[in-house]
C-alpha cells in the first residue's frame, strides 16, 4: 500500500519570509542614502582653522607664519569684554612697522557657526574693535595683520574676561 502524500498547500508569495528578506536589504539601502542626501543638504561643511600645506600624500602643519611672528619678535595682550562686546589689543613688535589693522579670527571650539572675524583698528592706545554677540564657550583665537604675514595663536578660556597674552608658537 503505497499512499501517497498530499502535496503542500503554494502559499502567496507575500506570506513568504524570504521574499520580504529580499525586498528589506535594497530598500534600507534606498532609505539610508535618503537619510545620508538629507545630512549632507542641511549641514555645512566645517572649515579648518589653521595652517596646513600638502606634500604629496602627506599633510604638514605649515609653521611659517609662527616662525615670522617669533623671528619680528611679535607678542600682543588681549583684553576681552564678553558682556559689552569689546576687544582690546595691545601689540608689542620690536622690529618692523605695526600695521594700521589687526584681523582677530574666533573659533568656537565646537560650534563652527558661532565663528567670527573681528577687525581691531588702530587708536590711540592700542587696537580696538567690537563684536556684537559672544557665545559661552571655549575660544581659539588668531591675531594677524591683513597680509597674514604673522600671526599670534592663543585660547580664551569659558566664561573668562581679563587679559590673555598671545605670543608667537614655537616651530
Amino acid at each position: 500500500m503505497n499512499a501517497s502524500a498530499p502535496a503542500p498547500e503554494a502559499r502567496p508569495w507575500h506570506r513568504e519570509p524570504w521574499v520580504w528578506l529580499i525586498i528589506a536589504i535594497p530598500l534600507v539601502t534606498v532609505v539610508g542614502g535618503f537619510v545620508t542626501l538629507g545630512l549632507a543638504i542641511q549641514t555645512r561643511d566645517e572649515l579648518v582653522t589653521d595652517d596646513f600645506r600638502k606634500e604629496g600624500v602627506a599633510i604638514y602643519a605649515d609653521p611659517r607664519r609662527d616662525a615670522a611672528a617669533a623671528q619680528l619678535g611679535v607678542s600682543a595682550e588681549l583684553a576681552v569684554d564678553r558682556a559689552g562686546g569689546r576687544i582690546n589689543a595691545t601689540l608689542d613688535m620690536p622690529r618692523g612697522e605695526a600695521p594700521p589693522e589687526l584681523l582677530l579670527v574666533l573659533s568656537h571650539a565646537t560650534r563652527a557657526e558661532y565663528d567670527h572675524m573681528v577687525v581691531l583698528r588702530r587708536s590711540e592706545d592700542g587696537y580696538t574693535g567690537r563684536l556684537d554677540r559672544f557665545e559661552s564657550g571655549r575660544w581659539y583665537l588668531e591675531l594677524t595683520p591683513r597680509s597674514r604675514a604673522w600671526r599670534l595663536k592663543g585660547v580664551l578660556e569659558p566664561e573668562k574676561d581679563g587679559v590673555l597674552r598671545l605670543e608667537p608658537a614655537v616651530p
